[in-house]
């Protein structure tokens, strides 16, 4: 056997088996090169002495005090190093009573014994120090364990990927303890510390060899979460033995005051440690007479609470002394110390100054801070920092500073810095801060600054640190200012109607967009007047935030390329900012909206959304997926708590979310942030429910049982059996009183009482049944797979009315439960509930209905692309509002003011459909004929000039228009002729929908193809009919030349003569055809099969001379002039150059190929063209620059435009919209500024 002695650094290559290691080592058998990998993990697991150094460095504190709280650090040594059942060392205490001090040195000692795994302290003034994602991590960087990459954000998923995973397999065997410090859990969100302590928890549980010792301040939310985890050891450092504390003041004093060097960092309670500071102040010429001046103060009122009031008012003499009369002093005290108090984070002294009174310099601060550097911290790092925060609680309480030259005005403040905020913004801001050049200007973020090669160093002389954060904090201090304050307004005014969108480029550049959210509405609650232009701007910046969101945070640029072009035109914000941009050579968009339309926002809840669900009041929305639960607040659209889980239930008024995962329910007070209590169970949990109103919550278990508890004390109430689960659905509900609980059976729902459980009835109606309670609770509608509609009284389960033959597409009832509707694929049946009986009301001929929702006297229904708006009163539908994807869930508010729908993408959109009923902006019964009527473009086309546009409709008609060049706005198509096209002629009706259009080469006419086969011919001019003919099959798509006309049918291809209109020949091998393209010299066809084959036709031999393979859906092909290409364009916007000469096909748009293209589109003389993003769906417009390989996305459709088809012209672009519209898009054509 093979021996290695005293060797050091050697190497085993090759195929090894080490058999064993002797000594001090670890026994090991290593067979591959991975388990070699894990050996050394272990061998060298686990240290993070950078962590430490990062520590000191960051939280400014270092060890105890040689001699000090030597029992504690003995007794907590001796946990991490010998076994014991606690897996989790919790110490507590109040602010600056020593945490981490004693957390610091446990981590050292342990380090040095080879102990120490990982340690991370949290920082709320820090931002990768202050949330659960920040500390898993770092956590994972600080280990020497490495784990695969994770984007997600869920802490839970995290901490499996980054660290239980990766660990597993090492430490499985590893005898010696493995520790991890986490210090100050309560300087991050109450959000994420329940989060932690269970990632924690869950650590401990499935890697016995990890201890965790964690510090926190006394957090009474998590109490009950602490108490209720078995192996929790939890010490309170404030019942340390005063004696004992004493004490260790009194070696530490004996020690630090014979010395010059002070040690700063130092476990004091609360005050004491300023007081050493203040003593041993090193702008003091003698620590004995400060010492003397704290004696005599103290002398005076022995309380604790005064004692630390005149504590502070001995130290703050140093600056403002008694009876000071020297109003600058004043100023200058109150102006310094009230902006350390107040910033959002904490600022170096160089950012500072800028927002403080604008006669104040760096070195009139540094003289204020020089007298208080026992209450103020200014570290390394310039930045000043409140030592305790009874600091500025002392400062800001009239009562308790009663010197009115000491005490620090909150509104004044708040109204100062804001005040500066503003003027920080008007200096600084301005369009293309960073001076972004083409195409960097067109890009995202990270990918224009590249192109752009702005530096670091650039960025921040650019925007500077005092304007990004008034940027991102002016709104939080305008909350608490003094609005009546002149200049303030002033402020406010000038960067409403000057700078907004200035700001939100800075926002989107420095990816802080959420800030803008939260801004617009704390002032829009705080105007008093709401007909102000003022609110109107501010009303409308709002609508263009929630409109724009993630187009501008992509791009910050695209405010004004994409953004500002599509705001609606009669808006004030449109009016304020579009002439100035103009001058930059933008788009103009002509026929786009006027006014803003239903669409608050489009969030993103980050997976398919199950259930959305309003609250009472209405001002509070909940979206849930199978992981998580998102609430939203309904005004703002801004994110309120997220909370994880596998199943959700949601109190009606919001107070209380339930989320369950395997056996575990959680409940969370939603408005304290905070865990309520916790439930366990014996088998998996399938379905909750949650009632505020009886104060009740049942989960349905996968052993078909469910349970009741009372969600006050967790205390289980009762057991029942007959739960039925199948796989997919499952069903529970309080009703909304919260007095009945129903469940599925297996032959059909039982009901119960909601507060005891007791039975009530069993209502047959079958197995799988989808079942509503009405708003007020007083019954319940059941459709079932066997196509029957039940109605029943929920008092006492007796049947209502039943009908047969009622598809269970969908079910809703209505608040009071006398109308139900049901669907399905084709329309909705609305019911009426009598006292014994159920009767047909109406049938609403709607397309594929997959969801609704009552709301007062409106019904919403969702289809596969809109969703439209009953009123059951008036017997019409109201509005339609179009969706970006399929629709999964659907909510009306009660007050009916909101409607939320998710889709398929994740995606949730809000809309305010106040006042639909009398400000439709879906066509209008006047001017528009009704969806039944047909308004749907099906087809355009532009002549090569730009200057007719031939517009075709479902219904057959056709419409040919001048493009006018005025700048008026355009109305849908059907609208009267004051518009920007000027109408030529219009066809009257047809029974087929227009297949295709297409005009001729040099204009002078163009086709038109129904869906019978009919091709009409016409002139371009003025609109004439030059003739009529016939496709043997289904039209599919036509071409033209100056000489020949194509048309594909359903059973080849057939040419025409434009000279005799008589046919010349038909390829009928040509089957399928979905697109066809002619040569300007009319020798070659191309058209595009079905089967994504390109066929290559010669119209003189008439024959197939090639075929090609393309991967994707063709949406257009053009010959090049001389013929040697085929350029071919995908639905997505992708290009293939087919090569005609030997056959071979190049992926990517070329520049050469592109402007040689006749129906290529220019941007600033950079070709342009559709393109749609696969994952959103969304529709741009990319340009190819010189010198560039891939094309930059130049202007975005906004999400909330339901673009169905488009063409293009060399200076114009029309889309049209699912509702009728046509929207026209006049290219710049001058240098991009």
């Amino acid at each position: 056997m093979p021996v290695i002695e005293g060797a050091s650094n050697f190497t085993i290559s090759g195929y090894a088996r080490l058999y064993e290691i002797h000594g001090n080592a670890v026994i090991n058998h290593i067979t591959d090169t991975n388990e070699l990998k894990r050996f050394l993990s272990i061998v060298n697991l686990p240290r993070a002495q950078a962590s430490q150094n990062d520590y000191q460095t960051r939280k400014k504190s270092g060890p105890c005090f040689p001699g000090t709280r030597q029992a504690l650090l003995r007794e907590m040594m001796d946990w991490a190093t010998k076994s014991d059942e606690s897996r989790i060392y919790v110490l507590s205490g109040l602010a600056g009573i020593g945490k981490s001090t004693v957390a610091y040195t446990v981590a050292t000692q342990a380090d040095e014994l080879g102990l120490l795994g990982a340690s991370f302290f949290f920082a709320r003034d820090e931002a990768d120090r202050n949330s659960a994602k920040s500390s898993l991590q770092r956590l994972h960087t600080n280990s020497t364990v490495r784990g695969s990459a994770v984007t997600t954000n869920d802490p839970q998923d995290q901490l499996q990927a980054l660290i239980l995973d990766p660990l597993r397999s090492i430490v499985q065997s590893h005898a010696r303890p493995i520790l991890v410090v986490v210090d100050a859990l309560d300087e991050c969100g109450e959000d994420d510390e329940r989060g932690i302590l269970k990632g924690l928890s869950q650590l401990v549980r499935a890697l016995p060899s990890f201890k965790v010792i964690l510090t926190i301040r006394p957090q009474p939310h998590l109490n009950p979460f602490l108490c209720s985890q078995s192996g929790h050891k939890i010490f309170h450092l404030q019942d340390i033995e005063d004696k004992v504390v004493d004490g260790d003041i009194r070696l530490y004093l004996n020690h630090s005051l014979s010395l010059e060097a002070v040690q700063e960092q130092y476990p004091q309670r609360q005050w004491r440690a300023s007081a050493v500071r203040y003593i041993l102040d090193k702008s003091a010429s003698n620590p004995a007479t400060q010492m003397q001046k704290l004696l005599r103060a103290f002398a005076q009122c022995l309380t604790p609470f005064k004692d630390l009031d005149q504590f502070y008012t001995v130290i703050l003499r140093n600056v403002v002394p008694e009876n000071c009369d020297n109003d600058d002093t004043v100023s200058r005290y109150q102006s310094v110390v009230g902006a350390i108090i107040f910033v959002q984070r904490p600022l170096p002294v160089s950012t500072l100054v800028h927002l403080i009174n604008i006669n104040i310099d760096v070195v009139e601060i540094r003289q204020v801070l020089d007298n208080l550097q026992s209450v103020i911290l200014l570290g390394s790092d310039d930045v000043p920092r409140i030592y305790h925060k009874s600091f500025p609680d002392y400062l800001t309480d009239q009562v308790r500073c009663k010197d009115p030259r000491l005490r620090i005005y909150t509104k004044i403040c708040h109204t100062h810095i804001t005040t500066r905020c503003f003027e920080i913004m008007d200096k600084h801001l301005k369009r293309n801060i960073l001076g972004l050049g083409d195409p960097a200007r067109f890009m995202s973020k990270e990918d224009g600054l590249k192109e752009g090669e702005i530096t670091e160093e650039q960025l921040q002389e650019n925007i500077p640190q005092q304007l990004r954060y008034a940027c991102v904090y002016w709104a939080n201090h305008f909350e608490f200012a003094n609005v009546e304050d002149e200049a303030l307004m002033n402020g406010m005014e000038r960067f409403a109607d000057e700078h907004m969108l200035y700001w939100l480029e800075v926002l989107s550049l420095i990816e802080k967009m959420d800030s803008a959210r939260r801004a617009i509405p704390v002032v829009l609650k705080l105007l008093k007047s709401t007909s102000s232009d003022l609110n109107q701007l501010l009303s409308d910046a709002l609508c263009f935030i929630s409109s724009f969101y993630e187009v501008i945070k992509r791009s910050a640029l695209h405010t004004y390329y994409s953004a500002l072009p599509f705001t609606p035109s009669d808006t004030l914000l449109y009016r304020r900012y579009i002439k100035e941009a103009a001058e930059h050579n933008i788009c103009v968009i002509e026929g786009g909206p006027e006014k803003w339309g239903a669409l608050v926002a489009n969030m993103n809840h980050g997976e398919p959304v199950d259930i959305i669900k309003f609250s009472l009041d209405s001002t509070l929305f909940v979206s849930c997926s199978q992981r998580k639960s998102k609430i939203w607040d309904a005004a703002t659209d801004i994110p309120i708590s997220t909370i994880r889980g596998h199943t959700f239930a949601v109190a009606n008024d919001f107070s209380t979310v339930a989320s369950s995962e395997d056996k575990t329910i959680t409940l969370y007070d939603v408005n304290a942030g905070s865990t309520r209590g916790t439930m366990f169970t014996t088998s998996k949990i399938q379905k909750l429910a949650l009632s505020s109103e009886s104060s009740r919550v049942a989960a349905a278990l996968s052993d078909g049982t469910v349970w009741l508890w009372d969600s006050r004390n967790a205390k289980l109430i009762d057991k029942f059996v007959g739960f039925a689960f199948d796989g997919y659905r499952s069903w529970l509900q309080f009703s909304p009183t919260g007095t009945r609980l129903a469940s599925l059976s297996a032959n059909g729902i039982k009901l119960r009482n909601g507060t005891s459980g007791r039975f009530i009835a069993n209502l047959r109606c079958g197995l799988w049944n989808k079942f509503e309670f009405s708003g007020d609770g007083s019954r319940i509608a059941s459709v079932s797979p066997h196509r029957s509609l039940a109605l029943w009284n929920s008092e006492n389960g007796g049947l209502v009315g039943v009908v047969t033959d009622v598809d269970q597409h969908g079910l809703a009832i209505s608040a009071n439960g006398s109308l139900l509707a049901t669907a399905d694929c084709s329309k909705v049946m609305l019911w009426r509930g009598n006292n014994d009986s159920l009767a047909l009301v109406e049938f609403l001929g709607v397309d594929m209905p997959r969801s609704m929702a009552f709301s007062l006297d409106k019904l919403a229904i969702a289809t596969n692309s809109v969703i439209k708006l009953y009123d059951v009163k008036t017997h019409s539908f109201i509005h339609t509002l179009p969706v970006g994807g399929s629709p999964t869930a659907l909510a009306l508010s009660p007050d009916c003011t909101r409607l939320a729908v998710a889709d398929y993408n994740a995606n949730v959109n809000l809309c305010d459909i106040r006042g639909v009923d009398t400000a439709d902006s879906s066509p209008s019964s006047e001017e528009h004929p009704t969806e039944e009527e047909g308004t749907t473009v099906t087809a355009l086309a532009l002549s090569r000039d730009c200057s007719r546009l031939a517009c075709g409709f479902e219904d057959g008609i056709i419409e040919l228009w001048e493009t006018s060049p005025t700048k008026r706005r355009i109305r849908p198509l059907r609208s009267k002729m004051a518009a920007i096209f000027f109408r030529i002629f219009g066809q009257s009706r047809r029974t087929k929908l227009v297949r295709a259009l297409e005009f001729s080469p040099d204009g002078r006419l163009f086709a038109s193809g129904s869906d019978d086969g009919t091709i009409k011919l016409w002139n371009g001019g003025d609109g004439a009919l030059r003739g009529t003919l016939k496709a043997p099959g289904r039209l599919q798509v036509v071409a033209l030349s100056n000489s020949l006309l194509v048309a594909a049918w359903n059973g080849g291809v057939t040419l025409w003569s434009l000279d005799t209109l008589s046919p010349i020949h038909t390829f009928n091998d040509a089957d399928k055809v979905s697109k066809v393209s002619i040569a300007e010299n009319s020798t070659l066809i191309a058209v595009c099969l079905r089967d994504r084959r390109v066929a290559l036709l010669d119209v003189a031999n008439r024959t197939t001379i090639a075929t090609f393979d393309v991967p994707y859906d063709i949406h257009t092909m053009t010959f090049l002039p001389n013929n040697s290409q085929l350029v071919v364009q995908s639905d997505e916007g992708v290009f293939l150059s087919l090569n005609l000469i030997n056959e071979q096909i190049i992926k990517g748009p070329t520049l050469d190929h592109l402007i040689q293209l006749p129906n290529t589109s220019f941007w600033h003389g950079v070709p342009i063209w559709h393109c749609q993003d696969k994952d959103s769906e969304q529709h741009y417009f990319a340009a190819l620059f010189p010198q560039q390989k891939s094309p930059v996305p130049v202007l975005w459709i906004p999400t909330q435009i339901p673009v169905t088809t488009w063409t293009q012209g060399s200076s114009m672009i029309a889309l049209s919209c699912r509702d009728g519209r046509i929207i026209l898009l006049r290219l710049p054509t001058s240098h991009v500024s």
